[in-house]
C-alpha cells in the first residue's frame, strides 16, 4: 500500500484531489483503481486511509475519500543526529539512510575540521533539497513522520541539544576508556531521546570532545577500524535503533 504525504490533518469523510507526479505514480506505475486504499500521513503523527473514488483517464488527477485515521505514538527512541557537515553529496546519503533507519531530527554542524562550505545565498536551495530527500526516504520506508533537517549550527551552539536528551554520544577515535558496547550495556532500556554527534572528515578535535563531555556527552570508541563520516552516522544510528528501538522487531 503506497504512502502519501499531505502535510495537514485530514478528517474522516473529507474528499481530496491528488495530482501531478503522485497521481501518475499511483495510476500508471502502481496501476491502482477505484476502490483501492492508500495510506496518507500528515508528516508528523497522524495516519489516514483514503479510498480511491475516481481516476481520470490520463492519471493526472485522483479523487480520494478519507475513511479512517489514527494517531501514531512515534518512533522511539527519538534520535537527533548532529552531523559534522561533510564534503560533496555525502550529507544527502546520510539524510536518506538515517531517515530510513528512523532518526527523528538531523542537524548539520560546523566544527573546527569542517571543510565543506555553503554560501548563505545557496542555503535555502540546499535546505529545500535536504528536506525533499528526507520526505522521499520517509515515503520509501513507510514511516509516518518526516524528520526535520535543520539549518547548519556551529558546534558550540549544537552542544545545547545535549540538555534536551537523556543520552548523548560522541564517537571519537582516540577514546580508550569506553566502547559503544560498554555504554549500551549500562543504558536503561527506557531511554527515549538520544543525541548523536558525528564528526566530519578528520573527526572532532580534542577540544570539541572535551566541551561535549563537560556538558554530559559520552565519548565512545566504535571499535578498531576508522569509519568514514557517513558510515559512522548510519552505523551508529542503526545500532541505537536496534538496541533501544524497534529495529529487528518489537
Amino acid at each position: 500500500m503506497p504512502m502519501l504525504f499531505i502535510l495537514k490533518e485530514l478528517e474522516i469523510g473529507e474528499e481530496i484531489i491528488i495530482s501531478g507526479e503522485e497521481a501518475h505514480h499511483i495510476g500508471r506505475v502502481l496501476r491502482y483503481r477505484p476502490g483501492d486504499v492508500i495510506r496518507i500521513s500528515d508528516g508528523k503523527s497522524v495516519e489516514s486511509l483514503g479510498v480511491i473514488l475516481d481516476i481520470d483517464s490520463r492519471s493526472t488527477k485522483i479523487k480520494l475519500k478519507i475513511v479512517d485515521k489514527n494517531k501514531s505514538k512515534g518512533i522511539k527512541p527519538f534520535i537527533t543526529l548532529l552531523q559534522g557537515l561533510p564534503k560533496g553529496e555525502k550529507f544527502d546519503l546520510i539524510i536518506q539512510k538515517s531517515t530510513e533507519i528512523g532518526v527523528g531530527k538531523i542537524i548539520p554542524i560546523i566544527t573546527q575540521r569542517t571543510v565543506a562550505n555553503i554560501p548563505p545565498s545557496k542555503l535555502p536551495q540546499r535546505k529545500e533539497r535536504w528536506n525533499k530527500i528526507a520526505k522521499e526516504a520517509a515515503k520509501q520506508s513507510m514511516r509516518i513522520n518526516i524528520p526535520e533537517v535543520g539549518e547548519p549550527l556551529a558546534f558550540d551552539a549544537a552542544l545545547y541539544e545535549i540538555k534536551n536528551h537523556q543520552l548523548s554520544i560522541i564517537p571519537w577515535e582516540q577514546e580508550t576508556q569506553m566502547t559503544l558496547k560498554q555504554l549500551l550495556n549500562q543504558v536503561n532500556g527506557n531511554v527515549t531521546k538520544v543525541a548523536v554527534f558525528i564528526g566530519p572528515e578528520g573527526g572532532f578535535s580534542s577540544e570539541e570532545v572535551k566541551k561535549a563531555k563537560e556538558l554530559g556527552a559520552v565519548p565512545v570508541s566504535l571499535g578498531p577500524r576508522i569509519l568514514r563520516t557517513e558510515t559512522a552516522a548510519i552505523t551508529l544510528c542503526g545500532i541505537l535503533m536496534y538496541e533501544l528501538g524497534d529495529m529487528g522487531g518489537l
